[in-house]
C-alpha cells in the first residue's frame, strides 16, 4: 500500500511540473531578435487572432514584439484642391487625380503621405505620433542624400514646418 501512494505522490507531482511548465511555456513571449542598426523592440499594444497576411505570412497569436525601424523623415504637406504641383490632373476647377495606390486622394486625407520609391507602397510609418500610410508619390519626394526620406503628408494644413526633418518609426514594412 505504501508503495501505491509513493506512485501516486511521484505521478501527481509529474503532472503538476508538466502542466506548470507547459502554461510558462504558453504564457511566455518568445523573442528573436537579430543586431540590426536603428532597430527598437517595442510590444505590441493589443494581441491579435490567428490569420494571415495578403502575401499568406502568417500573423502570430498571443503577446506580440514586433521590430521597428527607426528613420528620419523630412516633412511636407500637400493639398490637392489647390492644383499646381499638388495635382496632377486638374479638371473643372476640380483634382481629379487618384494617389498611387489607385484610391481617390479624398479617401487618404489626413492618414496617406507621399513617400519615395524606396518605401513600399502600404508602408506604415509612425510620424509624431501618428500612423501614416504611403499610397502616393512625387516627383520631389525621394530620400535625401542624408538618408532622410521626404514624405508629404495629404493634409490641407502642414503638421510641421516645410522640410523639418523628424524621426519617425516604420510600423509595417510591406516588401511587395
Amino acid at each position: 500500500m505504501d508503495n501505491d501512494n509513493t506512485i501516486t505522490n511521484i505521478f501527481i507531482s509529474i503532472m503538476l511540473v508538466t502542466a506548470l511548465v507547459g502554461y510558462d511555456i504558453a504564457h511566455s513571449p518568445t523573442l528573436e531578435v537579430k543586431a540590426q542598426d536603428n532597430v527598437v523592440v517595442v510590444p505590441s499594444p493589443t494581441a491579435a487572432p490567428e490569420e494571415t497576411t495578403e502575401d499568406d505570412r502568417p500573423i502570430k497569436s498571443g503577446i506580440e514584439w514586433e521590430l521597428s525601424k527607426q528613420v528620419k523623415v523630412k516633412v511636407s504637406n500637400y493639398w490637392p484642391e489647390y492644383g499646381g504641383i499638388n495635382c496632377l490632373t486638374f479638371k473643372d476647377g476640380k483634382c481629379v487625380s487618384k494617389m498611387a495606390n489607385g484610391e481617390t486622394w479624398e479617401s487618404g486625407v489626413n492618414t496617406a503621405i507621399a513617400c519615395p520609391k524606396e518605401l513600399k507602397l502600404g508602408t506604415q510609418i509612425n510620424i509624431l505620433g501618428k500612423v501614416w500610410t504611403c499610397k502616393d508619390r512625387g516627383s520631389m519626394i525621394v530620400k535625401t542624400k542624408d538618408d532622410e526620406y521626404w514624405v508629404d503628408m495629404l493634409t490641407k494644413k502642414p503638421v510641421v514646418n516645410y522640410g523639418k526633418v523628424v524621426t519617425g518609426e516604420i510600423v509595417k514594412e510591406v516588401n511587395k
